[in-house]
Formats: C-alpha cells, structure tokens, sequence
C-alpha cells in the first residue's frame, strides 16, 4: 500500500509530466499546427510573446517570410496561426462567420465592462442582435444618411482647405476625421448636432477648439440643395470642380492611412469545429488571428 509521500510523489511526477507534454511535446511534435510554418518558440512558458509584443509589426515580417498562413506560439507554447489570405479570411469573417468565435478567454474583462452587446456577442444571440440592428441599415435608411455624410465631409473639406491656403503643409488628420465621425453619429444615430467640427462642445471637449470659418454665399447654397438635388454637384463650375476634386483627394488620403495603419491590425477568431486550411488540418478551439494590416500591406 502506497503511503502518503509516495502518493505525494506519484502527483508531482504526474504533474511535471502533463506540463511538459502540454507545453513542450504537444505543441512542438504532435498538434496537426506543427506542419505549418512559422518562428521557432523562444520559451516554453511565453512562446513568441515577447517578440509578438516588443518588435514592431511581427506578423508582417513573419507572413513576408513564411507565407500567408504562419503559426507562432503564444502563452505556455500555445500554438497560434496568423492568417494573411483572402480567401481564408472570406471564409473566417464571411461564409462561415458562427464557426469561426472570439477567443471567450481573451473576452473575459471586455465583457465585464462593455457588456455582451453586438460587438462580442456569438452564435444566437448575435442573430438576435444583428436582425434587430439590420433594418437601421437597410438600403433606403442608408441612403437618406448620405446628405449628412456630405454635408459632414463638406464642413471637414473647408476646414483642411482652409489651412492650406495658410500656407500649411503638414496636417494631422486623425482629429478632424473623428470629430467628422462624431458629428454624423451625432445626427444619424441621435439627431443632435454635436458641431465639434466647428465648436467645442461636452461630448468632444478633449478635441482643439475649431473656429467655423463663414462661407461665401454661392458655396453655402451649393452646399444646401446638394442634400436635396444632388445632380447639382455635376454642373461644370469652378467651386464643384474643386470640390470634387477635394472630395477625391480626401478619400485617397483617408484610404491610404487605414491601409498603411490600420485601426484593427489584428482580430482573433476561434474556430469551433475541426477545419482544413489548405493542407493544413486546424484542430477545433486553434486560436487564429486575421493579419489585416499585412493583408493591406500586399505581402500575400
């Protein structure tokens, strides 16, 4: 009969032998994610962490040099696939969206502060939510939203305008395309006009201070009946030459800086099925991460 320190014995033994395997044998010689290619672990306990989050831009330079489907390892060698392929990401964000979570450990505080709401909400209960934000999107409620979006863009247009006629020529335009942002939400989502485009005000009272420059007559009138006649932007007169062509400008500008830095570089997906990415077999609750900066980054 085993006594007391043998038994003692035989669970520390035990328990050495599970950690080994759960973050040495198993993610480095057996889980199907082995095959794929990727950096070696630098430390059975935190993996590529800290090259994850110390080096600047880690997945780009991993997918340059592996492929579009890299595996790294995470916490306690916790292997990790980061994904830079459109057709796979059409199938995590898109065709097969419910099988493809949030990772619920990842969630946990997110949750606890912003509540489960349609941004981390899954399976049913983000159908039920979906469907009963779906109608404030459809086509026609969409549509009657333009002339604010325009009529926003306008405001933001004469300001950057402004400032290059005095002779600017480096503008940051992170401020002005959030108080942009916050003044059509203020509209379309409340119908209150938060104006912190033009003056301050509680909601954007961390922004500058940003003076409403008047406008000449004909602008403010063209500006006016293009929220009811929009066919009046298309008459060949100076002011709407230029006005598209600042609206063209504007737009190149705005794509280029999500594409060069992106606000979501990163977002990570659990999968709750076995699946099979190309060669690749990718065990069911595989972390994945959706690499969307190197995706915009063109180095598929």
């Amino acid at each position: 009969m085993l006594d007391l320190s043998s038994l003692i014995s035989f669970f520390v033994l035990g328990t050495i032998v599970w950690v080994i395997y759960k973050i040495y044998i198993w993610p480095i010689y057996i889980t199907p994610l082995r095959k794929i290619p990727g950096p070696s672990s630098e430390n059975p306990f935190y993996g590529n962490l800290r090259t994850f989050l110390l080096e600047e831009n880690p997945d780009l330079k991993w997918i340059q040099k592996y492929g579009s489907i890299v595996k790294y390892h995470g916490l306690f060698n916790q292997p990790t696939i980061v994904i830079a392929d459109t057709k796979l990401i059409q199938e995590i964000t898109l065709n097969h969206v419910y099988d493809y979570i949030k990772p619920p450990k990842m969630l946990a505080d997110a949750i606890a502060i912003a509540g489960r709401g349609l941004v981390f909400a899954e399976g049913e209960d983000h159908k039920r939510q979906r469907k009963m934000m779906n109608p404030a999107f459809t086509h026609n409620n969409v549509k009657e939203m333009v002339p604010t979006f325009i009529r926003v863009a306008f405001t933001l247009k004469n300001l950057i305008e402004d400032k290059v006629n005095l002779g600017e020529s480096n503008i940051n335009l992170t401020p002005y395309i959030s108080k942009a942002t916050l003044d059509v939400i203020g509209i379309v989502g409340f119908n209150y006009e938060f104006n912190s485009l033009t003056s301050p005000n509680e909601l954007a009272k961390a922004y500058d201070s940003v003076t409403n420059v008047p406008q000449p007559a004909l602008r403010f009138a063209i500006s006016l009946l293009s929220n009811y006649v929009p066919y009046i932007r298309n008459i060949p007169i100076d002011m709407n030459r230029k006005f598209k062509s600042a609206c063209e400008y504007l737009n190149c500008v705005v794509k280029e800086t999500l594409r060069l830095n992106s606000p979501v570089s990163l977002t990570t997906r659990t999968n709750i099925k076995d699946k099979v990415f190309g060669d690749y077999v990718i065990p069911k609750d595989t972390v994945i991460m959706v690499a969307i900066s190197a995706l915009h980054n063109e180095v598929t």
